[in-house]
């Protein structure tokens, strides 16, 4: 039996700190399990495949059920059956392919990332076929998994991915928009009368929207500041290790075994 819930999780993975901001708000105790997704692949190796099919982060391991969903984890972490408004809010955040935000962004800017990303998703959809030759009782996650990656190659096209970060930016401007409407009642939280599970996945989309270059864009609104601004000076917010910009020394850190889980 565990002696403490344990969360598998990547410091810089956005659905991660979805997951330690809610296990943060909760006071929920755990013990985290640093998961290298980035060289080391440690989501590929068979002992996490085991734990997770789905090869990502976070997962919380429980002493009576394991959850690999960020929203999930947030409602166990909150205790929270979710009302009508706040189930939209969560469908409205969890539609948004968040990685096609950040990655479109990176290759629409870079042309040596229009390269060499690419090549590096090739690069692990192949070790994802290796692992399936090599683990046949795990060959049919394996390949489903190296078909995502199929996916994302093709959807980070040079061609295609300038016009891919366009959209998806239109689409989180749009977000920051909706949010700046609900909140310009002077509300504290999203869903009155206290902060829950809405408020920790769209504190981590504003964190992001920093991370992604699109922070300029928050002062813009003056309730959504307001309200970024008192997320931020939640004590959950340090506690659960918020990134709101790329710390590459903590990030190479984790990796080579120096870094806080």
């Amino acid at each position: 039996m565990l002696a403490l819930p344990r969360l598998y999780h990547t410091p810089s993975s956005y659905y991660s700190m979805i997951a330690r901001l809610a296990l943060a708000e909760g006071g929920v105790a755990h013990e985290r399990v640093f998961v290298d997704i980035h060289f080391r692949l440690g989501q590929q190796q068979p002992d996490y495949v085991r734990i997770n099919p789905g090869m990502t982060v976070p997962t919380l391991v429980l002493a009576d059920r394991l959850l690999d969903q960020s929203r999930d984890i947030a409602e166990f972490a909150l205790k929270a059956t979710p009302d009508t408004e706040t189930k939209a809010w969560l469908d409205l955040h969890y539609g948004f392919p968040i990685e096609e935000l950040t990655f479109g962004r990176i290759l629409a800017r870079n042309p040596v990332a229009r390269i060499m990303i690419p090549k590096r998703l090739a690069a692990i959809r192949r070790q994802l076929l290796a692992h399936a030759a090599r683990n046949p009782d795990l060959a049919s996650v394996y390949e489903a998994r190296a078909a995502v990656f199929a996916h994302r190659i093709s959807a980070f096209e040079p061609d295609a991915v300038i016009r891919l970060a366009e959209r998806r930016r239109a689409e989180a401007l749009g977000f920051m928009d909706r949010l700046e409407q609900t909140l310009g009642d002077g509300r504290a939280v999203l869903v009155p009368p206290a902060y829950g599970v809405a408020d920790v996945v769209w504190t981590v989309f504003l964190a992001r929207m920093e991370f992604a270059g699109l922070g300029a864009e928050i002062p813009r609104r003056p309730a959504l500041a307001r309200y970024w601004r008192a997320m931020q000076a939640r004590p959950s917010f340090a506690a659960a290790d918020i990134w709101t910009k790329l710390h590459v020394g903590r990030l190479i850190g984790g990796i080579v075994g120096f870094g806080r889980g």
